[in-house]
């Protein structure tokens, strides 16, 4: 223990010590002399602290990606995402989002995954995985913000927070349509129209785009083409004012995938030539969406904003479960979720020296999820199965302050409190009577938490975008009752998990406004973190096992160089390892080993090219690259990620609403694994899609 705390004392140490290299480095850029003839970096902002402001100004670590840069042979997919933010990384089959190392059970949880990373949809929070959007079309921007945010956005955010943000109507009717063909008969075809509703303060936009190819995995069983797409997904986003002071949003959106599921594992020589050998046909549904409604009151010093929204997700997929050849063993999964939930927050309107924000949360969950492990010689309606299903309630009292004891020195703090309550049932049966899912059983359980996550931090405003910044925070993660059993028939109850960050950060943007530059480090100690241990070598449950220390950094950079070209960068460096993991019926020990879905080293960088031609016509172009070290996939590290490289680029001219571009994924034909795991001691994984050439046609007007 003391050696853990002077290895605390000397991470701290290092933090400060660096934190005053980073802001003396603001400093000094904050004191660039303007270059005559250059443009400057268009200004971005960002609601990473819940109100809009200038990410330059913002004292968080935060990474936007803007609407323009979203899309089909861009930024189209979570994953995309996460290669280019620094110490971010996205799997399907994981968290799914792992920011710092910080991340939650992935497909060893069964059906009751809990994030760790919360992902936002216009402010209303997304429960499960599964009812994430699968392509990031008709957004404004997408905002990743690193650290825990348990203050402001609640439980289950103690590694970070994702937001996406829908485009709002204009002020006058337009439209836009695209059509996108690839390799692969890669493609995507969408359009949006929107207008204001003359004579009702109104405007309302809508949107609709189907994505779907053929499959890029070969079925060596019959020949076919797998890992297909097929998705749509649609969005109508209505904006108005009721009266002088009162804004009102609403958004209705709603995604269906009839993909095949992607879950074509493979022993990984076959995997990583895009090979499988499944006899099953799989069955695969999801069907995701909700209705959200923000209101918006301005009284004389201060802001009402009303957030209600329902959710809800259903899900079915049928799949081979020996991943061979062979007809023997089938498996499945089902889901239905429903949940609700409302925010009232009251802020400052008047907030040169003062501002603060406070307010109620509550959230229901409805949450039914069943897993099938079976002989395939029995009919599906027998298989053998883990039916869990849970009734979840949370209520949240939230505030925070910000004081400027002087022009330049800011002084915030806040605290959270979540009461949180769970009613659970799982039972295991074999209607087959083959018991290939344990011995049969059933438990019911209550129960209840409640966590106090305080948050202060100390920022010195250089001056406009120039900022060095120190905070502190604590993260909560809400326990709960698993889909497993316990030895002697009993529910598995576990206890929230919990961390505390530490972060010194810096923002500098020169005179100019040609460079930007953020940087921070971070020290993350992770308590209580919730694993699957083992009771016997064939059962398993959840148990609060391990702890974690995380420790890095980050650098991010933006230079406009001429008005032609346009430079961005960014690295991430994380330590994340487990202090302490030892699974005693395995005699498995994993103190020391690196956290799963962390690889040490991140790096991004990508250069953008606009050159306007003879009649009207601009040239545009782009190539980006990036970069990530290798990572375990499990806690026992047995399996490594090799290092990704990856190479994007585009080319395109625009002309009166008119456009033409030519895109490029992957272009060295990069293999990696999109899934890993073991099965009876033979590593079986599913391999990324390799080189995808498109060409996309559009018109806006």
């Amino acid at each position: 223990m003391n050696q853990k705390r002077h290895a605390a004392l000397r991470t701290a140490t290092i933090l400060a010590t660096a934190g005053f290299v980073l802001f003396d480095a603001a400093r000094l850029s904050a004191q660039e002399q303007p270059v005559e003839g250059t443009t400057v970096l268009k200004q971005i902002v960002v609601t990473a602290r819940r109100r809009e402001e200038k990410i330059q100004n913002a004292p968080v670590a935060v990474t936007a990606i803007a609407g323009e840069d979203l899309g089909k042979g861009r930024t189209d997919t979570m994953e995309d995402v996460a290669f280019k933010t620094p110490n971010v990384l996205f799997n399907g089959q994981g968290g799914p989002v792992s920011i710092r190392g910080v991340t939650s059970l992935g497909i060893s949880g069964g059906v009751d995954r809990q994030p760790a990373v919360g992902m936002f949809l216009d402010d209303v929070y997304i429960a499960r995985p599964m009812g994430y959007p699968f392509i990031l079309e008709d957004l404004e921007r997408v905002e990743v913000v690193r650290g825990s945010q348990a203050t402001l956005y609640g439980k289950n955010t103690i590694g970070g927070a994702v937001n996406l943000i829908s485009r709002e109507p204009g002020d006058t009717a337009g439209g836009e349509f695209s059509a996108t063909i690839g390799t692969d008969l890669d493609s995507r075809f969408k359009a949006a129209f929107e207008t204001p509703i003359e004579g009702t303060g109104w405007a309302v936009r809508t949107s609709a785009a189907w994505s779907g190819n053929r499959g890029y995995i070969e079925n060596l069983v019959n020949g076919d083409d797998v890992s297909d797409t097929d998705v749509f997904g649609g969005r109508v986003v209505a904006t108005g004012e009721v009266g002088d002071d009162t804004r009102v949003k609403i958004i209705g959106d709603f995604t269906r995938d009839r993909s095949d599921g992607g879950l074509w594992y493979a022993p990984l020589p076959l995997a990583f030539n895009h090979k499988a050998t499944h006899d099953f046909n799989p069955d695969n549904s999801v069907d995701s969406g909700g209705v959200s409604v923000r209101l918006d009151h301005d009284f004389e010093t201060v802001r009402l904003t009303s957030v209600t929204a329902f959710r809800g997700h259903e899900m079915s997929s049928y799949l081979d479960g020996d991943f061979t050849a062979t007809p023997y063993i089938g498996q499945a999964q089902e889901e239905t979720q429903r949940q609700f939930s409302q925010e009232l927050r009251l802020s400052s309107l008047d907030d040169d020296v003062f501002r603060w924000s406070g307010g109620l949360f509550y959230m229901h969950e409805r949450f039914e999820g069943t897993q099938f492990f079976d002989l395939v010689s029995f009919p599906r309606n027998v298989w053998s199965r883990d039916v869990f299903e849970q009734s979840a309630d949370t209520f949240s009292v939230f505030g925070e302050a910000s004081y400027f004891v002087t022009p330049a020195w800011e002084l915030s703090a806040g605290g959270r409190y979540t009461y949180d309550r769970k009613s659970t049932t799982s039972e295991i049966s074999s209607p087959s009577g083959s018991f290939m899912f344990g011995t049969p059983g059933r438990a019911e359980g209550d129960v209840s938490f409640s966590n106090f996550s305080p948050e202060a931090a100390i920022t010195y405003h250089v001056s406009e975008g120039n900022i060095a910044y120190a905070k502190i925070s604590h993260g909560y993660k809400s326990g709960g009752i698993s889909p497993y059993i316990e030895e002697d028939g009993s529910a598995n109850r576990y206890d929230p998990e919990t961390t505390m960050s530490y972060e010194l950060g810096t923002k500098a943007t020169s005179d100019d406004g040609r460079f930007t530059l953020a940087a921070s480090l971070f020290y993350i100690d992770w308590k209580d973190q919730q694993a699957v241990i083992y009771t016997t070598p064939f059962t398993r449950v959840y148990r609060n096992a391990a702890a974690a220390t995380s420790k890095g950094f980050e650098i991010e950079a933006t230079a406009q160089l001429t008005e032609e070209i346009g430079l961005r960068g960014g690295y991430g460096y994380t330590h994340a390892r487990y202090d302490e993991f030892v699974d005693t019926v395995m005699g498995a020990d994993y103190s020391g080993n690196d956290l799963p879905f962390a690889p040490r080293h991140s790096f991004s960088a990508g250069v953008n090219f606009a050159r306007e031609l003879e009649a009207g016509a601009t040239l545009k172009a782009g190539i980006d690259y990036t970069f990530r070290s290798s990572y375990a996939f499990t806690s026992d590290n047995k399996y490594r990620q090799d290092p990704t490289h990856l190479v994007d680029a585009h080319i395109g001219i625009e002309k009166d609403g008119w456009s033409a571009s030519l895109w490029a994924k992957n272009l060295t034909d990069e293999r990696y694994l999109k899934n890993y795991f073991s099965y009876s001691g033979t590593d079986m994984g599913v391999a990324a899609a390799g080189r995808t050439v498109g060409i996309t046609l559009a018109k806006v007007w």
